[in-house]
């Protein structure tokens, strides 16, 4: 695992990481997760925590905590769409849409575990079988999306930075 960079910039007044990009290398069916990520991901204490990789699409996986009854926001409406599409119904209900049909598999259950200096996370097989298969699979690429840590196979971050970034901001 190597950070590319932890220095910091300052932008509009708030301290930001000058790149929020990480690369880490599977140990067997592991990953070490950076120290500038560690808080980021929500990891804290001496205990394994349960968590969910959310399928953005396949090469793409954003680390999600376990819901609480507390929890907010969208979690809680995947998971009641998931408990929904997996009730029992008539032989042709669920055959409409195959995206809606495939919904549970977009939620694969993982667990962080505080190891020697840092964390790691085990990144269930399912995960590594979902990425095309034309990736690079001996490392990924730890991104921080929209607060959360996510976990890209090399294609699919190349592919995403392939678009032209004038594009982005237009």
């Amino acid at each position: 695992m190597h950070n590319v960079n932890t220095s910091f910039m300052v932008i509009n007044g708030k301290n930001i990481l000058a790149t929020q990009i990480a690369v880490a290398k599977f140990e067997g069916d592991r990953i070490r997760i950076p120290t500038n990520l560690v808080e980021p991901a929500g990891l804290a204490g001496k205990l394994p925590i349960d968590f969910w990789f959310l399928v953005v699409s396949p090469g793409r996986y954003r680390l999600l905590k376990r819901p609480t009854s507390s929890t907010r926001g969208d979690l809680p409406k995947i998971i009641r769409k998931i408990e929904e599409v997996g009730e029992s119904g008539d032989v042709l209900d669920g055959t409409d849409s195959n995206a809606e049909a495939a919904i549970a598999a977009r939620m694969v259950p993982c667990v962080a575990s505080p190891r020697g200096p840092g964390w790691r996370i085990d990144v269930p097989k399912v995960i590594r079988k979902l990425a095309y298969e034309r990736e690079e699979s001996s490392y990924v690429y730890l991104l921080m999306v929209a607060g959360f840590v996510e976990l890209w196979f090399p294609d699919t971050l190349r592919c995403a930075l392939s678009v032209p970034i004038s594009e982005l901001l237009s």
